[in-house]
């Protein structure tokens, strides 16, 4: 055991004293510029590119900022959504009252939903009847006529009182003799 230590402290002893000797030091030189060079040009991998990008993650004030944004974002969402259908939800409570006019349909929806019927080969639904073209040409002009005429009407009696006055007495006479069911 004392010869294997005494030959190790020998061969350290000798390694100590003893210098490399360096014989072309412009080869070293440029063999550690090359390498160098290579390390630098190598551009970015994937894993580098990943890090530069995503490396806020490790940062644990950033993720919290990051995550209490988020929070209050989603909370302004709800909010917005909840306010939104409160207002659907009023418009859909108010009544609309459309003033001396009565609700019609107008002509070119009728026409449009007979050609439906018609090109669809579907009966109306009531009764199994068949109309010509002429025939639903005619009867479209004379709801258009009806109308005008209606709107006609009623304009005179708005204008004249004398007049509204004695339909309303009419109609009230015919409200007593009719049965009412």
């Amino acid at each position: 055991m004392k010869e294997e230590s005494e030959k190790y402290k020998k061969v350290l002893n000798i390694l100590r004293e003893s210098r490399p000797e360096l014989y072309s030091t412009e080869d070293i030189e440029r063999e550690v510029i090359k390498r160098i060079s290579k390390v630098n040009h190598s551009g970015l991998n994937l894993s580098e590119m990943i890090d530069f990008l995503f490396g806020w993650v490790y940062i644990s004030w950033v993720r919290r900022s990051l995550i209490s944004a988020s929070i209050v974002l989603v909370l302004i969402f709800v909010y917005q959504q909840g306010v939104i259908l409160k207002r659907i939800d009023f418009i859909s409570r108010q009544t609309v009252v459309v003033d001396k006019e009565n609700v019609r349909t107008p002509a070119d929806e009728i026409e449009k939903l007979l050609m439906v019927y018609k090109i669809s080969g579907r009966r109306f639904p009531s009764k199994t009847i068949t109309i010509s073209e002429k025939q639903m040409k005619e009867l479209l002009e004379s709801v258009n006529e009806l109308q005008v005429k209606y709107k006609d009407l009623e304009n005179l009696i708005n204008e004249d009182p004398e007049l509204k006055k004695l339909i309303e007495q009419k109609l009230e006479e015919n409200k007593h003799t009719k049965i009412n069911l």
